[in-house]
């Protein structure tokens, strides 16, 4: 397991960029299958065919490791949903798109997905990670919108906006830990459950902010006055 990484280097050569990519991919898996509390550096050690000391010397510590192998985590789940939304036109396509491509990016990390969360209280680094995912999936959100809606980046509406989508990226990451406890249902379904919520008012948002910019725009100053 991993050996594709080390494959063609000698026991005790293989450079530490390398040796590094092995132990996260290993790690990702392993905390995909076993959460943070269940994960061992032990097995970990096993698994990558060197001894605690060597992971250790990478990382620093187990924390360490699980907040790099979020942060991973989150830059690929980001690119996946991007990539999905990209691929359609119309915007209720496009989120629900995007949304089946979130739900399934986690169905195999659905474990260290709810550790993440879990730990999020005990730890400032796993809080800065979770914001730093709800933050990205707002702002995609956010571009989504402003793409479909011919809205300006600096539109006077953004400020009601990125609370909105923030919301909604909290209604995300609910449903993605009640997930945890109800695996049988599919991404597909809880895609539709989720749209079924939030579309309408994003729809009736969506259309306001486009035909009305200027009113938008000085809500936000009444809410924000220079």
């Amino acid at each position: 397991m991993g050996s594709s990484f080390v494959k063609g280097h000698r026991p005790g050569r293989v450079p530490r960029a390398v040796r590094s990519e092995q132990l996260l991919e290993l790690a990702d898996r392993l905390f995909a299958e076993r959460g943070f509390a269940g994960a061992s550096m032990d097995e970990l050690a096993r698994r990558a065919g060197v001894s605690k000391p060597v992971i250790y010397d990478h990382f620093g510590s187990k924390d360490q490791l699980f907040t790099t192998c979020v942060r991973r985590a989150g830059e690929a789940l980001a690119d996946q949903v991007a990539t999905a939304v990209r691929k359609e036109s119309e915007p209720r396509a496009r989120l629900r798109a995007g949304s089946i491509a979130y739900f399934q990016f986690l169905q195999a990390r659905l474990r260290a997905w709810a550790a993440l969360f879990a730990e999020e209280s005990r730890d400032a680094r796993f809080a800065a990670e979770a914001s730093r995912i709800r933050r990205r999936q707002s702002d995609l959100m956010i571009s989504l919108i402003a793409e479909t809606s011919g809205m300006a980046p600096d539109h006077g509406g953004r400020l009601r906006l990125e609370a909105m989508t923030l919301a909604i990226a909290g209604a995300y990451e609910s449903l993605s830990l009640w997930w945890h406890e109800h695996p049988g249902v599919s991404p597909e379904q809880l895609t539709d459950w989720l749209l079924d919520l939030i579309w309408p008012g994003l729809e009736e948002l969506t259309t306001r902010l486009a035909a009305a910019p200027d009113g938008a725009r000085r809500e936000e100053q009444a809410h924000h006055p220079a």
